[in-house]
């Protein structure tokens, strides 16, 4: 079974399309799927708090995954300043995967229209039910590096 390391950086694959889980760089808010390119809007930094939740904070923007609006059907994941606070739970028939869900609810992360490849798609909430577009696997990032100068 995968686990999540709290504080680890991860880029956030959908199972369906195998695209990334993308800041959208034309507005800085919209969460899509798109074409893995190593950039910094798809690198997510995972925390899980005292309670048991996480977050998901943009290691390029600094903003956290949230919803927009209240959790029901095609509610969109957004960027914003201030943290959410997500559930997640291995995928019962694939435990390689995870679902990410809004606590207390059946709604979570959804790759659009059926899991969509096609770059821009959007990501959503949507209720539980067994499809791969709605599993996410978690590929963590290399650890980052400082740079020193050296003195000649």
């Amino acid at each position: 079974m995968a686990q999540i390391q709290s504080g680890s950086s991860y880029k956030i694959i959908n199972a369906k399309a195998g695209n990334a889980l993308d800041l959208s760089g034309g507005d800085n808010k919209s969460i899509i799927g798109y074409d893995f390119h190593d950039g910094p809007n798809q690198k997510w930094v995972v925390e899980q708090q005292s309670d048991g939740g996480w977050t998901f904070k943009s290691s390029g923007s600094g903003q956290y995954l949230a919803i927009e609006g209240v959790a029901q059907d095609g509610a969109p994941i957004i960027a914003q300043s201030q943290p959410f606070r997500w559930d997640v739970w291995p995928d019962e028939t694939d435990p390689s995967t995870f679902r990410v869900f809004v606590p207390n609810t059946r709604q979570n992360w959804d790759l659009s229209d059926h899991g969509n490849p096609t770059p821009g798609t959007k990501i959503t909430l949507w209720d539980k039910w067994e499809a791969d577009n709605q599993k996410w696997r978690f590929e963590q990032g290399k650890p980052l590096r400082l740079a020193t100068r050296r003195s000649c």
